[in-house]
């Protein structure tokens, strides 16, 4: 039972974690991206992976979508290390 309340509170403030970093930094531009415009460098994409810039083409900027995202990436990860948890500790 206190095993699934931490696992249940740990998730409750991951997605917290989430929606800070989605209302708040979302709109701060990044340190690397400001450190090489004064440097004069510009992007260059090599690959172009699923979800350019943590957004889904077609929908930047839109707010719910990047939550939508967080959340599911948050919850998605947790499901795959909770599962190899499981598996590893059977050994």
């Amino acid at each position: 039972m206190i095993k699934n309340r931490m696992i249940l509170i740990g998730i409750i403030v991951s997605v917290i974690f989430v929606l800070i970093g989605c209302v708040y930094l979302s709109s701060s531009q990044e340190t690397l991206d400001k450190v090489a415009e004064e440097f004069g460098l510009s992007e260059s994409i090599l690959w172009e992976g699923l979800l350019p810039d943590y957004e889904l083409p077609g929908l930047e900027g839109n707010l719910f979508t990047n939550l939508a995202i967080g959340i599911a990436s948050t919850i998605m990860i947790f499901a795959l290390t909770f599962t190899m948890g499981k598996a590893l500790k059977k050994k």
